[in-house]
């Protein structure tokens, strides 16, 4: 079935209003929340926070995950796969984290599950 969007601008609008409404909802979200190391505890360890920019003060309720990226082997488009670690919570808003990427000078990606959301970033060592 083909259709002819010349025939269709209200569709065009619908289809742009509702990417663009997605997309400040996102950007909403990432803007409200950052990533803070708090410090490196030992040599493989590291303490982060998620803080409410808009309070200043950190989230307790959130659930924190390192991402670590596993690229498969194959030919033509990469692919690759995801892996997701949680992060300790202390109880005080702090989250722990253990591994043999926590060096100086290294970026680790983390995502933060916040009230049913997703609110990626970085925490830098």
């Amino acid at each position: 079935m083909n259709i002819n969007l010349k025939n269709h601008p209200k569709l065009i609008g619908f289809v742009v209003a509702a990417a663009l409404s997605l997309g400040a909802n996102t950007a909403a979200w990432a803007s409200e929340y950052k990533f803070q190391t708090v410090h490196c505890m030992s040599g493989d360890a590291l303490a982060v926070r998620v803080v409410d920019e808009t309070t200043g003060q950190p989230v307790n309720n959130a659930q924190v995950f390192v991402v670590h990226r596993q690229w498969l082997p194959g030919k033509g488009e990469p692919r690759y796969l995801d892996h997701r670690v949680a992060l300790t919570p202390d109880g005080k808003g702090d989250f722990t984290y253990e591994g043999s990427d926590v060096q100086a000078g290294a970026t680790i990606k983390l995502v933060a599950q916040i009230d049913g959301s997703e609110i990626p970033g970085t925490a830098g060592i």
